[in-house]
């Protein structure tokens, strides 16, 4: 990546973000939307004051020019989100560590070759989760996205779009979207106490399987008291009817305030199929690099010892 590209593209979203609120007060992150959209499609405002269409548009000229990459946009964008999330006085576990991307990236080129995928987010959020893991990985990937709130949708929209993923994103409740036969599912689920009823996480899993291909991967964010929702039992005999659970891998708890997380991997395969050996393993501090390599060691070494390709 160029850091200079990075500035660039910032001070053009963030300062016409920034004079979109200070003469209406749109809000930031439309602000940054609505200069996606110009950057893209040359769409403005008709209403627009003409001194104001000026400023925007001699900023987004001098960026037009300029070829970024990929993961130059999603950092930009990711910088814009974060600070429009403080503006909003909202806390940034909205956003997905990019440490936890460049794992799942990781798990999905150890587990399929360099055949196309299709990867889908059904809680797309801003779309930072699954565009990091696609910037990553050298496959050609197709990313569909789904979330029923529109300021995030039109976030996950211009950070698709920007970035040429298409704009495969739908506003719609995630348990009615259908017809999808996806690679890879990814998400990252936001807190639910197990005690509450439906378990929301649950009913994603279960609907969701119907859109995952047959031998695709489900590579679930989910809080480490999971298991411990009301159903739990009935969750995993129905999980168990169609898929296989291939591990779980703990993260650092110094990634997260207040509960930690883990990666759990399900694999869509017929239930009759041999059942791989289950992987567990507890990923230290990203800082203390010794821990942290005999972790890889231990996750690559599983990986070895499948006899599968997720293609095949």
């Amino acid at each position: 990546m160029d850091k200079l590209n990075i500035e660039r593209l910032y001070d053009c979203l963030d300062e016409n973000a920034m004079r979109l609120y200070e003469h209406d007060k749109t809000p930031y992150l439309d602000g940054v939307v609505q200069t996606c959209d110009a950057i893209l499609y040359d769409t403005f405002d008709e209403k627009m004051d003409v001194e104001l269409l000026n400023l925007i548009k001699k900023s987004i000229s001098k960026i037009k020019k300029i070829s970024f990459q990929k993961e130059e946009i999603r950092k930009t964008m990711q910088l814009c989100i974060l600070k429009g999330l403080k503006h909003l006085k909202q806390s940034n576990e909205k956003m997905t560590p990019d440490t936890i991307g460049l794992l799942v990236s990781y798990f999905i080129q150890r587990f399929f070759s360099d055949k196309p995928l299709v990867l889908f987010d059904p809680l797309v959020g801003t779309g930072n989760l699954i565009t990091c893991v696609a910037n990553q990985i050298p496959q050609v990937c197709t990313l569909v996205g789904c979330d029923n709130d529109l300021s995030q949708y039109q976030l996950a929209r211009s950070m698709f779009s920007m970035m040429e993923y298409s704009d495969q994103v739908y506003l719609q409740d995630t348990l009615t979207f259908e017809n999808l036969s996806a690679d890879v599912l990814l998400t990252d689920f936001s807190y639910q106490s197990p005690d509450e009823e439906p378990y929301f996480p649950y009913e994603v899993v279960l609907h969701h399987l119907n859109n995952v291909a047959e031998n695709g991967l489900m590579v679930l964010l989910i809080y480490n008291d999971f298991f411990e929702a009301f159903k739990a039992g009935e969750f995993r005999k129905q999980l168990l009817e169609t898929c296989h659970i291939l591990g779980l891998i703990k993260l650092p708890d110094t990634l997260f305030s207040g509960i930690s997380k883990s990666i759990l991997l399900l694999q869509k395969r017929n239930p009759s199929e041999e059942a791989k050996p289950f992987l567990l393993a507890d990923v230290p501090s990203f800082e203390d690099q010794e821990a942290f390599t005999r972790a890889i060691a231990q996750i690559n070494q599983w990986f070895d010892n499948q006899n599968h390709e997720g293609d095949k």
